[in-house]
């Protein structure tokens, strides 16, 4: 399974976890270093940064000093989401964020060796304005370092709402029969799945940062992932349990300079999806039966901040052969910081699978064992 857009909401304001000891010279004498972490998404009613330090001390256990909350977070920090005009990069409004613990928002840490209360992280809730440039700012109250990123905003609004920017899916904004169900059915024609779509940026968008060269629209990257859905019961009719498994038809490069509709298209042959739902499923229990529910397809953009430091991540690899004695790629600017502060945007709607296609799944003997006797719908 490739890594994924969505998956990056939360993986990256806790990728410190897994490799902040690995960071920074253990040899060298202790001292503060920033690592920030948000990705802002314009259909969030509330949006987190993670403002953490590393922990590190040549006198002391990097694992014991873990457990240790006031090692991982500095106490006088002011943590401020200043809007800037576009283009000219003029403060227009700020809001100094508010400190927040995660456990009570609803984000519980994974216990293991890192503590797990308090939980931090700054909370904002203002609407975002996608003719705005958000710069985070983070600054140290006792020396007065000051850390920063810009970040655009991607609009992934339906396209009948009127907003000036949006994401248009043929397969979600078409009503037409042809468009309105997925049919798998035609696996042995070689027949192919076709996810259109388009983005349409705000008008004059200009953005730059120093790790960013300007862009003319927020999108650098598109990924499509197609959830299929089924309840298993029992042969004599017990209670239905959902299950649910994603396929990832992969990620899409946009060109980054163009204006106005930027167009992009997702292909896949029917016959491959076909094998990845009898591998995503698997083979059924003794007494089981299946039912096949509707699927969701899920359609994720990302910046080209997010989209080299996915690029980045990849090849520095993780764990104990990766190469994380240093981050590769960062896009804070000041002294002593590493993370990724920068936007994501996300549409999602349901798919019916057609009659032919259950027919098909209910019926040809390469899903016999999914036993796969109906739909649920």
């Amino acid at each position: 399974m490739k890594k994924t857009l969505h998956f990056l909401l939360f993986s990256a304001i806790v990728v410190f976890y897994s490799s902040c000891s690995e960071n920074f010279d253990v040899a060298a004498p202790y001292k503060p270093v920033a690592v920030i972490y948000g990705l802002l998404d314009k259909a969030d009613s509330a949006h987190y940064i993670r403002v953490q330090k590393a922990f590190l001390d040549d006198s002391k256990s990097a694992l014991n000093m873990a457990k240790v909350s006031d090692s991982s977070f500095f106490s006088q920090i002011t943590v401020r989401m200043v809007e800037l005009t576009m283009g000219s990069l003029v403060p227009f409004d700020s809001v100094d964020l508010k400190r927040v613990d995660l456990n009570t928002e609803g984000y519980a840490k994974d216990s293991g060796l890192f503590f797990n209360s308090p939980n931090y992280a700054y909370k904002f809730t203002k609407v975002l304005d996608p003719q705005k440039i958000y710069r985070l700012k983070v600054i140290n109250n006792v020396t007065g370092m000051v850390n920063y990123a810009d970040a655009p905003v991607i609009v992934d609004d339906n396209p009948l709402t009127g907003s000036q920017q949006t994401l248009k899916i043929d397969y979600l904004d078409d009503t037409a029969a042809t468009k309105a169900q997925l049919d798998l059915s035609s696996v042995a024609l070689n027949y192919k799945i076709l996810v259109n779509g388009s983005y349409t940026t705000v008008d004059n968008f200009d953005f730059a940062n120093p790790t960013t060269p300007e862009t003319k629209t927020p999108v650098s990257v598109v990924q499509c992932i197609l959830r299929f859905n089924w309840y298993d019961s029992t042969i004599s009719g017990g209670p239905k349990t959902k299950h649910s498994f994603d396929y990832d038809f992969g990620y899409v490069p946009l060109a980054t300079n163009q204006t106005g509709v930027v167009p992009f298209l997702f292909s896949e042959k029917a016959a491959t999806i076909a094998s990845g739902i009898l591998s995503g499923m698997g083979k059924a229990g003794n007494n089981v039966v299946r039912y096949m529910d509707r699927c969701q397809l899920f359609v994720y953009m990302a910046t080209p901040d997010l989209k080299t430091y996915i690029s980045v991540q990849s090849l520095q690899g993780t764990g104990l052969t990766g190469n994380e004695i240093q981050p590769i790629y960062t896009n804070l600017q000041g002294k002593d910081v590493v993370g990724l502060f920068t936007s994501r945007g996300v549409r999602t709607g349901t798919l019916t699978l057609s009659n032919k296609t259950i027919q098909f799944l209910v019926t040809d003997a390469m899903f016999r064992d999914l036993k796969i006797i109906d739909k649920a719908y």
